[in-house]
């Protein structure tokens, strides 16, 4: 073969005998290639380093939409306790059962029950990036009687102890709070009858009801409480997965 004036022989066209002078270096193009595989390689590196980071840059609040499930973690209950009858107490709940499963139902021998588990987006900000997020179901019972002011103060003090390394604060749920969502929507309209930490005069608390979602002011029987949680400023999220119910949900990530 004749390449530019130069002969070679067939045994000769190889990436070992074939060379060029770069900068006044003698340079085989089997080095050149082998430079060439490094630095892409390199960049593959690079890139996938990259593209991890960027995971790890998402907020969450970028992603997610009202009524989206996260994966949120609180442990399990570690004692039992029946429904409770009196007021200002809380029960219902089974130890070793997680925190994050619904009690079907806190009226005895009630016919309205909820199979809704984990913990759902209630409301996002994308310009703050702040993410709400509240129990599908409800985790526990509450007993309301008679006063108002003590029931929301131990509904709110109840939803600190949901708190994890996630959490900014925690409230019960509110009445301005389910107003915003639809009558229909699950993440209203549980199945279940539960309570929240608005008054309704000197007596009452203000409740959802379980068959159509509507709200109701009642007193002297215990409803189902559901605690909301206010996500740390910024959390991130690497996408959807798995949560401990099987469900697709967003994981969370907390800010550097």
């Amino acid at each position: 073969m004749v390449t530019n004036g130069i002969t070679y022989g067939a045994s000769q066209l190889t990436s070992d005998g074939v060379s060029y002078t770069k900068n006044g270096e003698t340079i085989t193009v089997k080095k050149a290639l082998d430079e060439l595989i490094t630095k892409s390689s390199k960049v593959d590196e690079l890139e996938e380093r990259v593209s991890d980071y960027k995971k790890l840059t998402i907020y969450l609040a970028d992603q997610v939409q009202v009524g989206d499930y996260v994966i949120y973690d609180v442990g399990k209950w570690t004692s039992s306790s029946g429904l409770p009858t009196t007021q200002g107490t809380f029960g219902g709940y089974t130890s070793g059962t997680s925190k994050g499963k619904s009690i079907e139902t806190c009226v005895s021998g009630g016919n309205y029950k909820t199979n809704l588990n984990g913990w759902r987006v209630l409301t996002v900000n994308k310009t703050t990036h702040d993410v709400t997020i509240v129990h599908a179901g409800q985790p526990e019972c509450y007993y309301h009687g008679y006063d108002p002011s003590d029931s929301i103060n131990k509904l709110n003090e109840k939803a600190k102890e949901y708190m994890n390394e996630y959490a900014e604060s925690a409230h019960a749920i509110t009445k301005n709070e389910v107003d915003v969502i639809a009558q229909d929507n699950t993440l209203r309209k549980t199945g279940a009858t539960y309570c929240l930490a608005t008054a309704n005069g000197s007596t009452n608390l203000y409740g959802v009801g379980s068959t159509e979602g509507e709200i109701f002011a009642d007193n002297g029987h215990p409803y189902g409480f559901r605690p909301v949680i206010v996500l740390k400023a910024n959390i991130k999220t690497t996408g959807k997965g798995t949560d401990e119910f099987g469900q697709s949900a967003w994981t969370l990530v907390l800010p550097n």
